[in-house]
């Protein structure tokens, strides 16, 4: 049975941080893609400031397509989902947007986290969560060990969810080598859809920020050129209808106004 809250409740926020695991899904507000993206470590990277305002910090990657939706129109939805014997899947709806490494409030936030800085660590991205829903996951595979779970003991071990530290170790090769910052410039500066990625890379890379986010802006207005032409339908009906009715009227309409009519 599917329930909405407004916020987040107590039992609600102690579920969320004893998973594994959560997903974060973003989409720009025109393009192809829709982004979805596994993040583990919720206990160690995910923050519940109250109800309705969390965060978590994100890591280097390949791509760059959550900070790029964020800072183009900040729409996010965060799932857990439960592997366990009790299923649930808990939804987040939300509006955020992006801390960056380099900026004044990353070191506060993080302080307000209470988290340790994770190597590679790129931005903190900030969301305030305007409805809850839950739901009863019973389509979700159960994931056991044999170590707990009697019915499954004589066939032998079984899989379970274990924290990888491959990105961490990576990661921490590219600062101390010192070329993770050349990773986010050649890897973090646009997303799929051509959304603006992080600004610090972009800044590097020698990239005007005002004339591209200017650009930017033109090309996904233009992009939406139905809505366009659709209003532009509209003004040209409302300007006939106003016309004709101060015709009728016997007002005598406003020269500007008969030549844009």
């Amino acid at each position: 049975m599917v329930h909405y809250y407004d916020s987040i409740s107590d039992e609600l926020r102690d579920w969320a941080l004893q998973q594994q695991v959560f997903f974060i899904a973003s989409a720009p507000l025109s393009g192809k893609h829709i982004n979805l993206s596994p993040k583990g470590l919720p206990a160690r990277t995910l923050a519940i400031f109250d109800p309705n305002h969390v965060g978590y910090i994100d890591a280097t990657g390949s791509g760059i397509e959550t900070v790029s939706h964020m800072y183009e129109n900040g729409r996010a939805t965060i799932m857990f989902c439960s592997f366990d014997k009790s299923p649930r899947i808990m939804r987040w709806f939300c509006k955020g947007k992006v801390i960056e490494w380099d900026s004044p409030e990353f070191d506060m936030w993080l302080s307000r986290m209470d988290k340790k800085n994770i190597v590679g660590a790129r931005t903190i991205i900030l969301l305030t969560v305007f409805k809850v829903q839950t739901s009863c996951g019973y389509a979700v595979p159960q994931i056991v060990s044999s170590a707990i779970d009697p019915e499954y003991v004589l066939q032998g071990p079984r899989a379970y969810l274990k924290d990888r530290e491959t990105l961490g170790h990576w990661a921490g090769q590219q600062v101390e080598k010192g070329t993770l910052h050349a990773y986010h410039q050649k890897m973090n500066t646009r997303s799929l859809d051509g959304c603006a990625g992080l600004k610090a890379a972009r800044r590097a890379n020698g990239e005007n920020l005002l004339l591209n986010d200017a650009y930017i802006w033109i090309k996904r207005t233009t992009g939406q050129w139905q809505a366009m032409l659709l209003g532009a339908v509209l003004a040209l009906m409302l300007m006939v209808s106003l016309r004709a009715a101060t015709e009728i009227q016997g007002v005598r309409f406003p020269t500007h106004l008969r030549m844009l009519a």
